[in-house]
């Protein structure tokens, strides 16, 4: 487990895969605007949302915009891929904020630690479970081939109830559509 984490901590940077992004658009309104605060144009977030109609706003720490201490621009929903050793604060200033929001975690021990079970106990949380699992892409620009973890969504204000499953189609290019 400790070699698991090792290996995907080793740096926070994982960009994500079009076919990711799917799934959390047919539960957001339409014409709506969605900040992706760890996110620079190049994102699929960006780039995906902003084809099918949101507008989008996006920061990158990388741009100078500290997501902890920035002020929330205007949006109706908070959209991305965070920092994954950073996925506890972000979780708390997102339910500080009280905008819906979908975070595309790895679900590994999202439960297991003390602050974050008293979090979700008091705060609405949802998880959207995707299949098959996301194959992130690392900085070398490849797609990682059998990620041992499972990743989804954990939303507030996005989904109908408070679990949901979604199947991602995934092409041989690694483009995608869902519904």
């Amino acid at each position: 487990m400790a070699q698991i984490q090792y290996k995907f901590n080793k740096n926070d940077e994982y960009l994500t895969p079009p076919y990711a992004v799917y799934p959390i658009i047919k539960r957001l309104k339409a014409n709506t605007t969605v900040w992706c605060p760890f996110d620079m144009e190049n994102s699929q977030f960006v780039k995906v949302l902003s084809e099918h109609g949101f507008l989008v706003i996006y920061s990158h720490i990388k741009m100078g915009q500290d997501f902890f201490l920035m002020e929330v621009p205007e949006c109706d929903y908070i959209i991305s891929n965070p920092p994954y050793s950073q996925k506890g604060r972000v979780l708390e200033r997102l339910y500080e904020i009280g905008k819906p929001f979908a975070m595309l975690i790895n679900f590994q021990g999202i439960f297991d630690h003390k602050e974050r079970f008293r979090l979700f106990k008091q705060n609405r949380v949802e998880m959207l479970w995707l299949s098959p699992r996301v194959n992130y892409i690392g900085m070398e620009k490849k797609a990682n081939e059998r990620v041992p973890f499972q990743s989804g969504y954990i939303c507030s204000g996005i989904c109908s109830n408070q679990l949901e499953f979604d199947y991602m189609e995934i092409h041989r290019k690694g483009e995608g559509a869902n519904g």
